[in-house]
């Protein structure tokens, strides 16, 4: 990720990345930033700048305790990732996209060679919201690999809105010339288009100076996870909307390739935010439990898509579709359950494979509902994949096949 000067509001020592000069886009492929940019762009002085630069690589040079991890993009190149296991990352960011132009080279062997090595791992995407809107990148970085799966071994895609990073060829200042009103408005609209999407909300990543500056303190995006950026010996204050961080990007260099970051949970609780078990930040590790009692563990509600329909029937190639049920609670009262993401697939007859066709939220009751055009004859499914509170339908009863060959 690009790393700009990024103060802490009201700090007296603050210490960021040291960022470099990056070509503008049309002469070469975006990187990785590696030097400072002009001090005055952000406000810094000479003096500030370089207690900057000694304070990031005295955050280099101590490694906070939790479980390590580390990303990349095309700065790295191919990775040895068994080396990087060996050396103590249990999870990656690899960086797929950039506004709806650029997506890594490097992403294949980064993404894949990260899994392959034992590593939970997730996929970035870095804004340019001058270029595009939000629901556009969005849909750039799904397409370009930042999509997400329920398997425990995806991180949700990640946000990276932080300096603009082309200052010198665009003449930008550092929100890219946005108000705080556009720039939230903006990061709303990539994250419905994700929610949409994938299913879940996308982490943020970015840092508290530029978080307060450009979008104005906004509150509004605490349910993200927070991944943020801040080179110092301690994590400092947080941006606005959030109480806790997920992931802290404490260096930009260190023992592991990349940038040098570490999960603020167990590793267990990591795998519960891959496998989308919360949408926020991860939970606070339980008490110990007093001597001679056993510790509590939370219990999941069983869930159970319902009354699921397709119409007009028969239905038939060609035609347009409406496919609606309702996502419910499996026992007790069996409630609807709202607000919550259910995704629709559709299997080609003679495919084995079943393709993600929509994610819909369900309303106050629990139903749902979406409508989509029969191209081809196949099955049509919906599932529900749970969260911390939930687990995910399974079972042949909680889903309802519509054929559309007749």
């Amino acid at each position: 990720m690009r790393r700009l000067p990024g103060l802490l509001l009201g700090a007296a020592a603050v210490t960021v990345a040291a960022a470099a000069t990056i070509p503008a886009p049309a002469a070469a492929a975006p990187g990785r930033v590696s030097s400072p940019p002009a001090a005055a762009a952000a406000g810094v002085t000479a003096t500030t700048a370089a207690t900057m630069t000694a304070g990031a690589a005295a955050a280099a040079s101590s490694v906070p305790a939790g479980v390590q991890g580390m990303d990349v993009s095309s700065h790295q190149g191919n990775v040895s990732w068994s080396q990087a296991y060996r050396d103590g990352a249990r999870f990656a960011y690899v960086k797929a996209t950039e506004s709806v132009t650029y997506r890594n080279p490097y992403y294949a062997q980064q993404y894949q060679g990260s899994r392959q090595a034992g590593m939970v791992r997730g996929a970035y995407h870095f804004a340019l919201p001058h270029k595009s809107g939000g629901a556009a990148q969005a849909d750039y970085f799904v397409a370009g690999g930042g999509g997400w799966t329920a398997d425990g071994w995806t991180l949700p895609g990640v946000l990276d809105i932080e300096f603009n990073p082309y200052q010198s060829s665009n003449g930008l200042d550092i929100c890219y010339d946005l108000s705080p009103a556009a720039m939230v408005s903006w990061i709303r609209a990539f994250s419905d288009r994700y929610l949409a999407l994938t299913g879940r909300r996308p982490a943020i990543y970015t840092n508290t100076y530029w978080w307060q500056t450009c979008t104005g303190g906004s509150a509004a995006f605490g349910d993200h996870p927070l991944w943020l950026a801040r080179y110092s010996s301690a994590v400092g204050a947080l941006p606005a909307g959030w109480t806790r961080h997920a992931i802290w990007q404490y260096a930009d260099s260190g023992v592991l390739p990349g940038d040098q970051n570490v999960f603020n949970g167990t590793h267990e609780q990591l795998k519960l935010l891959a496998g989308g078990g919360t949408t926020a930040a991860p939970v606070q590790a339980p008490a110990k439990a007093p001597a001679g009692t056993a510790a509590k563990r939370p219990v999941r509600t069983a869930t159970r898509v319902t009354s699921v329909n397709a119409w007009p029937e028969p239905v038939r190639k060609g035609r347009t579709i409406t496919v609606s049920g309702t996502l419910r609670q499996a026992a007790g009262t069996r409630r609807g359950i709202a607000r919550e993401p259910v995704v629709i697939r559709f299997k080609a007859r003679g495919s084995r494979t079943w393709a993600t066709m929509g994610t819909v939220t369900t309303t106050s009751g629990g139903a749902f509902s979406r409508r989509f055009k029969a191209v081809r004859d196949g099955s049509w499914q919906v599932l529900y994949r749970g969260d911390s509170l939930r687990l995910a339908s399974s079972g042949g009863s909680d889903y309802v096949d519509v054929r559309t060959w007749w």
